[in-house]
């Protein structure tokens, strides 16, 4: 079973207010919703968001009065009149995706700009729209463009046609808001004075004779049965067939300039005054700038693919989402938002201990308890119809019937005040762990046990009574079992050095799993087995272990909660497995804080209707089982964002021919998904290189280096947690044309025209020498002396030509600036000494050396100042690659100049720790070379990328790989080496 069916109980959202987890997501109230904003500070070039919409590959885009935004879940990217020649006004009034998918952006008054693509086109007066400021605009199922303006009325837009509908064609108004397109392929209008349906050049006007009040109508939403929604001075009206009626009798007068219908048919209303509101299945419900909203007047709303809700405000962005997990802090009327400790009473209630006092949740409402207010809670048990609840510097208190009716402290007995566990045994002994040792107390008898009486340690930090009734004792020093009153102590640090016991679970079995600073501890019989950060656990300290309806675990954390299956949890234990598939929750899943508290409690439970209940830093974060795979997200689109050739930009669409000697290409890629976008991982191949996947995790960047000529299709998927990896693709294709001698048919027609060129010189000698002999048969005596002359000189010239022959094919492999060979030379030398390497079995390295910020030397300097740097680097390399020969290589073999700033280095018969070595002097060497002669000031420095042989198929590779570390020595920092 692969990792997205094992973990399917892992994916998002949690319905329901409380007490009752499970409920359906239509009972979800506002405040339990997950809430995420973005201002100005989070890369928004204006706070105030007049319009959202999402275009069909998946970006969100967002109207701002400094352009319209795109957004991918990572950054956010700007497009306005200053790099977007057709956006020509920066006041985006809204943004709407039409039925072509093409995106409509209405300006303020630089008309309307449609991308179609990537081609932008812009139409203004010249196509038959007014100088008036634009409200909205819409393209519609016919792919007209139709345009609403704040003072005469609306133009539609069809083939280069203009028709205008004002007063005289019908409307109510001339004063313009909102349009949308019904089922019918008519377009409503929301006006100063009602709204208008437009069929046709029929124009049809609805006002106060139809039920609207008086006034304007500012924003308008349709629902999937047909009803109107309509957004007015004074309220949300719904009509259907003409008619229009207040949404609720007692909806507020307030102004309406944003509605939204979300996928469970949810009216979400963006007030003027009062924030947000929705209605739906708990009636009318508000969130406003007091519960967290940037702003109340809310000028955009829109649901995403994913079920979220955008809220567009005049100070920001919120996004509300549905999570796995849901949060009680003090919004919902806790105390304090750090929370200790939590336990279920037989009535099903729940007892909060935070950090100011002891609450309780009953009946969807938080009760506090006025007689412990102020007391930090660090333990909860229950006893009867009492809750003992142990405090951090008051001791301990037991409550019952709404009042404290018995305190105990260390003047009563007990060994501290600072109370971290409490049990009730069943046999009415009570059990008192403090940070000074375990108080007992049964049948008025008290007594206090502590090292000396075989614990492990005094600072106690969990207790918890078996099936069989013994007591387990957690302390910050392993664990004891205390049976019959003896206390049997259990050293863990054999186990990864573990030390803090902060909690325990029990199974069926009589199998107890502890919880503690380096993973969680199973004890099965006598034997112990520890699963941690080794088998992939992402976090060492583990305070709680709570195990689901299923017998699945779910684990509290300082970075969230962990949740694993009981059969991998099982199988790492058992050795059977040598890794853990988990899933991890945080923050984004609607936790108040991944910072989860231990060392009191108990820190988490399982309800009795199956939820998990976690204590945190910022209140009780609860997740139900039971209804995570409703909410399955399916595997996210990915889209490739960007191309680079040689650090050009290029364009990923269509096929891209690169010329030859293509050196450098880089690929960024996101996928648009918005609930977690930090949860979502990478992989990627390029077919013709790659022999399979890369999986990259978080990264959204692929670089290949020095690839040969050939096609290749880059393609690149991504997964989110639990939905596996996406079927559907994103791929470029690209070619690398071959040099000149790369060409396949190069050398056989090479070879060919030399044997031509060969045979022609031949038959030519032959004809003269033929003529010759005819001379010298006849002045055979007289011309012996010039023919032996002739002969010399014939020779010599040929001594001159094979010289020149050297001198040319030295130059063809050597680099004029630098005097060293050139990469052609180096390309035949490393591919020499691959071959030797393999077939003798020998160690090779390959290096890329650059100088680092030679940009910066040619621009802050000059070119000539570069060139002398080249030039001395080139003299401390040749000096130091040419102390000695390795081989059959020479010193001045081994290092040629690649490229630019780029150097090769090659290491025959050395392993990576030999040619780090060697790399590194070489990068002293580098540093310390005196540039005070030709440039005062400039220190030159180099990274060096290295390579080994082991592992790869090809000296290509070899190549690609030093490439990759040269790219890692420069991110780490630069002046360094990299291996």
């Amino acid at each position: 079973m692969n990792l997205t069916l094992r973990l399917i109980l892992a994916l998002v959202t949690l319905a329901a207010a409380l007490p009752m987890p499970a409920a359906a997501l239509e009972e979800k109230s506002l405040a339990t919703y997950s809430r995420e904003v973005w201002t100005t500070r989070d890369g928004l070039p204006h706070n105030q968001v007049n319009g959202i919409a999402q275009t069909p590959e998946g970006y969100l885009w967002f109207a701002t009065w400094e352009g319209v935004v795109r957004y991918n879940g990572q950054e956010f990217r700007s497009f306005g009149r200053q790099n977007v020649p057709q956006i020509r006004d920066n006041g985006i009034r809204s943004v709407r995706v039409g039925h072509s998918g093409a995106l409509v952006v209405a300006t303020s008054r630089g008309g309307v700009s449609v991308l179609r693509g990537e081609e932008w086109t812009t139409y203004g007066i010249a196509e038959g729209l007014g100088q008036d400021e634009l409200a909205a605009a819409l393209e519609d199922h016919a792919g007209r463009l139709w345009v609403a303006t704040e003072s005469r009325g609306v133009t539609r837009l069809d083939n280069g046609q203009a028709t205008h509908f004002r007063t005289e064609q019908g409307l109510p108004s001339d004063d313009t808001f909102a349009l949308l397109e019904d089922g019918a392929g008519a377009v409503w209008v929301a006006t100063g004075d009602g709204v208008a349906r437009i069929e046709g050049d029929r124009v049809q006007a609805f006002s106060v004779d139809a039920g609207l009040p008086t006034g304007s109508a500012f924003s308008l939403a349709l629902a999937d049965d047909g009803d109107l929604y309509v957004g007015t001075e004074k309220g949300v009206y719904v009509g259907k067939s003409g008619r229009f009626n207040l949404v609720t009798p007692d909806f507020p007068a307030e102004a309406i300039p944003s509605l939204q219908i979300d996928a469970q048919g949810s009216l979400w209303i963006g007030t003027v005054n009062r924030g947000l509101l929705r209605l739906g299945e708990r009636g009318l419900e508000s969130f406003d700038a007091a519960a967290g909203l940037p702003n109340n007047r809310v000028a955009s709303l829109f649901a995403d693919r994913e079920g979220s809700v955008w809220v567009g405000t005049n100070a920001g962005l919120l996004r509300f989402a549905d999570t796995p997990f849901i949060t009680l802090d003090s919004h919902h009327g806790l105390s304090d938002d750090y929370v200790r400790a939590l336990l279920q009473g037989k009535d099903g209630s729940i007892w909060i201990g935070t950090s100011r006092g002891l609450d309780r949740w009953q009946d969807e409402k938080v009760e506090q308890t006025e007689a412990l207010s102020g007391d930090a809670i660090l333990s909860l048990a229950e006893d009867g119809d009492s809750v003992w609840v142990g405090t951090y510097s008051t001791g301990l208190a037991r409550w019952q019937g709404g009042a404290v009716r018995e305190r105990l402290n260390s003047e009563s007995g007990l060994p501290s005040n600072q109370v971290r566990a409490v049990v009730a045994g069943r046999d009415g002994t009570l059990w008192v762990g403090t940070s000074r040792g375990l108080m007992r107390r049964k049948d008025g008898q008290t007594d206090v046990l502590r090292e000396e009486h075989g614990l492990p340690r005094n600072f106690i930090l969990s207790l918890f009574e078996t099936r069989r009734g013994d007591l387990w004792v957690g302390t910050t020093n392993g664990a004891a079992r205390i049976t019959n009153g003896k206390a049997t102590p259990y050293d863990l640090s054999a186990l990864e050095q573990a030390q803090d016991v902060f909690g325990m679970h029990e199974d069926e079995d009589g199998t107890v799993w502890f919880a503690t600073d380096r993973g969680v501890v199973r004890l099965r019989g006598e034997e112990l087995r520890i699963v941690g950060s080794v088998h992939g656990l992402p976090v060492d300290t583990i305070f709680q272990v709570v195990v689901d309806s299923y017998g699945n675990f779910w684990l509290s954390s300082n970075a969230g909660v962990v949740y694993v299956r009981r059969d991998e949890m099982e199988a790492v234990a058992d050795g059977r497995q040598p890794r853990l598939d988990y899933q991890q929750f945080a923050e984004p899943d609607g936790m108040g804080s991944a910072q989860c508290n231990g060392g009191a409690g108990p820190a988490a439970l399982r309800a009795a209707d199956g939820s998990i209940w976690v204590a945190t830093a910022k209140g009780v974060s609860v997740v139900q089982p039971d209804q995570l795979p409703r909410y399955q997200l399916a595997p996210p689109p990915v889209v490739i964002e960007g191309l680079r050739v040689d650090d050009r930009n290029a364009s990923a669409n269509g096929n891209l021919v690169l010329p030859p000697g293509t050196r450098k290409l880089e690929l960024d890629y996101v996928s648009l998904s918005y609930r977690t976008p930090e949860q979502i991982r990478y992989r990627y191949r390029l077919e013709g290189f790659d022999n399979g996947w890369v999986e990259r995790n978080q990264r959204r960047n692929a670089q290949y280096t020095n690839l040969p000529p050939g096609r290749y299709r880059f393609q690149v998927s991504a997964a989110q947690r639990g939905s596996g990896w996406s079927p559907e693709t994103a791929s470029v294709n690209f070619e690398i044309q071959p040099r000149l001698y790369q060409r396949a048919w190069f050398l056989p027609v090479a070879g060919a025209t030399l044997a031509l060129f060969l045979y022609g010189l031949y038959r030519a000698r032959v004809s003269q020498l033929k003529s010759r002999e005819a001379q010298l048969s006849r002045v055979v005596e007289d011309r012996t002396r010039a023919l032996s002359e002739k002969n010399t000189e014939l020779e010599q010239k040929n001594e001159t030509i094979r010289k020149q022959s050297e001198i040319f094919e030295q130059l063809s492999r050597t680099d004029a600036l630098t005097g060293l060979p050139n990469r052609r030379s180096m390309d035949e030398t490393l591919a020499a000494a691959y071959q030797d390497a393999v077939l003798n079995d020998q160690a090779l390295c390959f290096g890329l050396l650059d100088i680092d910020h030679f940009k910066r030397i040619n621009d802050g300097f000059s070119h000539d100042v570069g060139d002398e740097a080249l030039r001395r680097v080139a003299k401390v390399m040749q000096a130091e690659m040419g102390r000695e020969n390795v081989g059959r290589w020479r010193g001045d073999e081994r290092v040629a100049r690649w490229g630019g700033e780029e150097f090769a280095l090659l290491f025959p018969l050395a392993g990576m720790a030999e040619a780090m070595a060697q790399a590194e002097r070489l990068r002293k060497a580098i540093e310390a070379i005196d540039c005070s002669d030709f440039a005062p000031g400039l220190n030159i420095t180099a990274s060096i990328g290295l390579a080994e042989r082991t592992g790869l198929s090809h000296h290509e590779r070899l190549v690609s790989r030093a490439d990759q570390r040269l790219y890692e020595a420069k991110n780490n920092g630069r002046n360094r080496v990299s291996g």
